[in-house]
C-alpha cells in the first residue's frame, strides 16, 4: 500500500508470533473542503428522476420509507446523470441493513459505492482511458476474523490506471444491521476523500482529472463477473453537492467590425470618449453597474458558456471590450474573466448587441482554478462552424456588424430597425449604431448592406 504525504490516517500491520494486529488511526484531523451547494438529491424510494436523469433499477427493489435495496449479489441501480459533476463536489448517501461480515458472498469483490466518467460492460477497459473513477468494496478480506468483522476499502483513479490508487479503510468492525450509517465521497483537483459517519477514513492522490463523474452505480460494478453487490444493503436519501459559488475563468479577444479601424488596428473609443456608454451593463442576463469605465474601452459584451454547441447558456457575464481586442473584467479590471458556474468542459460564447455572436470552436475544460484562452482574432477556424467573421486585416478577424435584432443573421429586420432610427434622428447609445460612433447614418447602412449582401450568420446555433 503506497504512502501518500497528502494523507492524514495510516495504516500499520505489524506481525509477531503469527498474529496480525491493524492499527488505524488520525494523528490530526483531515483538512478536507465542505461543500454545501446543493446540485442534485434523490430519496431513492423509488424509479422517479427528478432532475432530467436516467435511472435504471436491476435486480434490486424499492422499500418503502427507506430506501433501494440491494436484493441479491447482482442488484445494481444505475443513475446517469443529466449533466456530468464539477470537479469539485461531495456525494453522500445513508445506507442501513448494511454488515459486511454476515452479508458476504464467497469469491465475491462486493461493492457498495461506484462513481464513474464513462461505463462498461463485464471488461476492465476504463482502466485504459483517461476516464476517472472510485469505489468503495467491502468484505471479510478486510478482517483477521472473517465471518465476525469486516471492513471496507476505497480505491480511485483521476485518470486511467496510472493514476490509481486503494487503501484500506476499516477492518475487524463488529456492525449492526439497525444502524444508519452515513458514506460520503468528497473529490476536488488533487485529493478525493472517503467518509463514512463523519470520519475521514481515506485520503487518496486525485490530481489529472479530465473527464468528470456522471455515472452513479449502487450495488454492483460493472467491470466483470466478480465485482458485485453486497446483498441486503438499502441505500436512501442521495446528495451531491458542490462548491459554494463557484465561478471558472477565461480570457479572451475578439475584434468588432464596426469599430475597427485598419490606421490604428485596433478599435474606436468614440462611445467612451463621447461619455455615451453607459456606467450598467445593456445585458439583463448578468446585470452589473460600473462606477466609472476606463478611456480604453469600445462597449460592453456578454461572454457566458455552454455546455454543447446548441445547450442553452449555463452561466453568463457582463465584460468590457478593450481597444485592443482584450476582453476585461469591469470588477477587477483585469484580463481574467470570473463566470458564475461550477467547474466543467464549456464552450465560449461572446455576444455583443449589435454583432454576430461567437462561439468558441473548441470546448474547454475549465477546472476553477485556471484560465482558458480563446483568441477570436487570429482566424476563422477559431469560430464554431467557420463563420460569422471576416478578415478587416491580413490575419486579422472582426465578427460581423449589423445584427440588430439579435437574430444571429443580417438581414431584412436588421434594415428595418436601422431604418426607423435614421429617420427619427436617434443617435447616442443606440443599436442602430454599427460603426459605434454614437450617430445612426449611412456608414451604418453600408456596413449593413454589405455584410447582408454577403448573406453573413453567425455560427452559433
Amino acid at each position: 500500500m503506497g504512502y501518500y504525504a497528502a494523507k492524514k490516517w495510516y495504516q500499520f500491520r505489524h506481525n509477531y508470533l503469527g498474529i496480525t494486529a491493524v492499527f488505524l488511526w488520525a494523528s490530526f484531523a483531515i483538512a478536507q473542503p465542505s461543500h454545501t451547494r446543493l446540485i442534485y438529491s434523490h430519496s431513492l424510494l423509488n424509479g422517479t428522476p427528478t432532475a432530467g436523469e436516467t435511472i435504471v433499477n436491476s435486480g434490486g427493489a424499492y422499500i418503502a420509507g427507506k430506501g433501494w435495496q440491494a436484493s441479491t449479489s447482482a442488484s445494481q441501480l444505475t443513475i446517469t446523470l443529466a449533466e456530468p459533476l464539477p470537479y469539485e463536489g461531495t456525494f453522500v448517501i445513508d445506507v442501513t441493513n448494511f454488515d459486511p461480515a454476515s452479508q458476504y458472498v464467497e469469491d465475491l469483490k462486493l461493492h457498495i459505492i461506484n462513481l464513474y466518467s464513462r461505463v462498461y460492460y463485464n471488461n476492465k477497459d476504463i482502466f485504459y482511458t483517461d476516464g476517472s473513477w472510485c469505489n468503495i468494496r467491502t468484505g471479510i478480506a478486510y478482517s483477521t476474523n472473517p465471518g465476525v468483522t469486516a471492513g471496507f476499502k476505497f480505491l480511485a483513479a483521476a485518470r486511467g490506471i496510472d493514476t490509481r490508487d486503494e487503501q484500506r479503510c476499516i477492518e475487524d468492525h463488529t456492525w449492526n444491521l439497525a444502524d444508519i450509517h452515513q458514506f460520503k465521497i468528497t473529490w476536488t483537483r488533487s485529493s478525493i476523500y472517503c467518509s463514512m459517519d463523519g470520519v475521514v477514513y481515506s485520503t487518496l492522490p486525485f490530481s489529472g482529472q479530465i473527464e468528470p463523474f456522471k455515472y452513479l452505480l449502487i450495488g454492483k460494478d460493472n467491470l466483470i463477473w466478480g465485482y458485485a453487490a453486497q446483498p441486503g444493503v438499502i441505500y436512501g436519501n442521495l446528495r451531491i453537492y458542490g462548491r459554494q459559488n463557484p465561478t471558472i475563468q477565461a480570457r479572451s479577444r475578439i475584434f468588432l467590425q464596426g469599430a475597427y479601424n485598419t490606421a490604428t488596428h485596433t478599435m474606436s473609443t468614440t462611445l467612451r470618449a463621447n461619455n455615451l456608454l453607459p456606467l450598467q451593463s445593456p445585458y439583463p442576463e448578468a446585470p452589473y453597474t460600473a462606477t466609472s469605465i476606463p478611456t480604453n474601452i469600445v462597449d460592453w459584451l456578454l461572454l457566458n458558456v455552454r455546455r454543447t454547441p446548441t445547450s442553452t447558456s449555463q452561466g453568463a457575464c457582463s465584460v468590457w471590450l478593450r481597444n485592443d481586442g482584450q476582453l476585461i473584467n469591469p470588477q477587477t479590471g483585469g484580463e481574467v474573466l470570473q463566470i458564475p458556474i461550477d467547474s466543467g468542459d464549456y464552450y465560449l460564447v461572446v455576444q455583443h448587441r449589435n454583432h454576430l455572436a461567437a462561439m468558441s470552436s473548441s470546448r474547454y475544460l475549465f477546472d476553477g482554478i485556471n484560465s482558458k484562452t480563446h483568441d477570436f482574432t487570429t482566424g476563422l477556424d477559431k469560430y464554431y462552424n467557420n463563420c460569422g467573421a471576416l478578415a478587416v486585416e491580413t490575419g486579422i478577424w472582426a465578427v460581423h456588424g449589423g445584427d440588430m435584432d439579435a437574430d444571429k443573421s443580417i438581414a431584412s429586420g436588421d434594415y428595418n430597425l436601422w431604418l426607423n432610427n435614421a429617420r427619427d434622428g436617434e443617435d447616442g447609445y443606440v443599436l442602430s449604431d454599427i460603426n459605434l460612433d454614437g450617430y445612426s447614418t449611412s456608414r451604418d447602412y453600408v456596413l449593413w448592406f454589405n455584410n447582408a449582401h454577403l448573406g453573413a450568420g453567425s455560427g452559433l446555433p
